[in-house]
Order: structure tokens, then sequence, then C-alpha cells
């Protein structure tokens, strides 16, 4: 079996069988990788503010005979994570002048692209024009982080007159905005922070009432792909290079570049009537003057 798939396959198959403290590591795991893969049993228990025995009883409940063995998983499920968590480490102390900067920044960016085009299939990126075009609302939330891509493809697509509601931070007015939700609408979540106890509660109330859920997520977990009814796995940019969300923006764009395409001529009569529209509003603007 692929060893990524092996790591999601064990995830599913014992998840439930997990302690609470377990349950908490484990999620520190899926949070944490690159610091997973090299870390001791005993750094791992402190680090993650956990016993040794229970790392141990994680690992052992999950299936694997070693930390060793856990720790190959991790790191070939969590590669493309982990590398570019390595590569923010040489880059701090690679460069000392703003020439190497720039350079480094536009090595940065393009392997940023390049993680971008492995996870992405053509068929996942039409399947998302074809949910955002075909339903009656697009409701879009991203806390964190996550705000700027969910933010700005809220924005961008209302000028295609595709109307979009954007969630806001607040996890306790959730319900209230998400409320007049059905099933007649789409909802896109981007998560990328480290706290996840919005997520699944969003999940399953839109859910309930028949609404598409499409996720955007770096982190793969059983739990978030079973709630969803699409899961799109787009990983983050280089944390330390402090453009973490550059790929998740390249995303946004992406998805909206491909809508134009897909919904071409129909997309450019909607452009041209906005202009018309902003010119009709700047006129009635001056004539009030």
């Amino acid at each position: 079996m692929d060893v990524k798939l092996d790591w999601l396959d064990r995830l599913r198959r014992f998840e439930n069988d997990l302690s609470r403290a377990e349950t908490d590591l484990l999620r520190y795991v899926n949070a944490n990788p690159e610091k997973v893969s090299i870390l001791t049993q005993r750094e791992l228990a402190v680090t993650a503010d956990v016993s040794k025995p229970v790392v141990i009883s994680l690992f052992r409940k999950l299936g694997y005979s070693t930390h060793k063995e856990f720790q190959h998983s991790v790191e070939a499920f969590f590669s493309t994570h982990i590398d570019s968590y390595r590569a923010s480490q040489h880059i701090r102390n690679q460069f000392e002048t703003l020439e190497e900067l720039i350079s480094e920044a536009i090595q940065v960016d393009t392997r940023s692209l390049e993680r971008l085009s492995q996870s992405l299939s053509p068929g996942t990126l039409g399947a998302m024009v074809e949910a955002v075009t075909g339903h009656e609302r697009v409701w879009i939330i991203g806390p964190g982080t996550a705000m700027y891509p969910a933010h700005y493809l809220s924005q961008r697509l209302r000028r295609y007159q595709i109307a979009s509601v954007l969630i806001g931070q607040d996890s306790s007015h959730h319900l209230d905005e998400l409320f007049p939700i059905t099933e007649r609408d789409l909802l896109l979540v981007f998560h990328y922070t480290d706290r996840d106890e919005w997520l699944l509660p969003v999940l399953k109330f839109a859910g309930d009432r028949g609404t598409l859920r499409m996720l955007v997520s770096a982190t793969i977990h059983p739990s978030y792909v079973e709630e969803s009814d699409e899961f799109i796995h787009v990983p983050r940019g280089e944390l330390h290079f402090k453009n973490s969300m550059a790929v998740p923006m390249a995303f946004a764009n992406l998805l909206l570049l491909a809508l134009e395409i897909a919904r071409g001529e129909d997309v450019r009569e909607r452009l041209k009537n906005l202009e018309k529209a902003r010119n009709d509003w700047e006129t009635a603007l001056r004539d009030k003057k």
C-alpha cells in the first residue's frame, strides 16, 4: 500500500479507539508533522504536553511497531509540508542582502506553485467551477489567515454576478450567519488554523440542511474528509518565509480564472455589464454634486 494512503487508512480504522489524550496528541501530529518527524519519544511528549506512555500507546494503537516506523509514516504522508518547513529553515540563514532576498522569494513562490500543481487536478477544478456556478449562493468561510483567500474569492465572485456570502471570524456567531443556508447553496470552507473546534459544527450544520460542502485545507484528516462532500487538498506556502497563504491564494485566483474559461462569453458579458454599471454609478454621483 502507498505509504501516504497507509497513514490515512490507519487513522480511519483506529481513530475511534483512541483516548482523549491520544486524540489530542494525534491532532498535534497533524498540525505539526515537521516537528513530529524529527523528535524523539521524550521530546514529542514534552512538546505536545503529554506523557511518554501516551506517545507509545498512540503509535501502537495505530498499528506501528516502533516510533521510527510511526515517524516514517508521518513524514511520507506530510512530505510536502515538511519539505517546505526544512527549506524555510535553510532560507532564514541563507541570504544577507536584498538581492539575495528577492532571488530567493522568486524561487519560494515557484516552489509554492509547483506544490499546487501537484495537488490540484483539472477534474477537481472543473467540479468546483460547476458547483460555484450551479448553486443559488456561495457561502465562504475562512477563519484566521484563511480569511485572505476566503475574502478575495467572495469579493471577486460578485463581479460575475454570483451571489456570495462571507461568514465572519467570530465562531460564536457562525450559527446565526449560517442559519439561512439551504440545499440550493454551496458552502466553501478554507481551513488553515491550528484550532478546528469550529470546523465540524459548521460542516455538519450545512450538511443537515442539504448544502453541498467543499473543504479546502492543507490538513488531511478522516473526520474532515468524511464530513465534507468534496475535500480539496491545497498545501500551504513556506511558513517561515511569511507566505503560508501563497498557495491557497493562488488556488483562489486559479478558481476564478477557471470560471472565466469555462463560462467565457457569459462571464465577459457580465464583466461588461459591471463596467457599464460602474460608469452609470459614477455619473449619478457626479450629477448629485
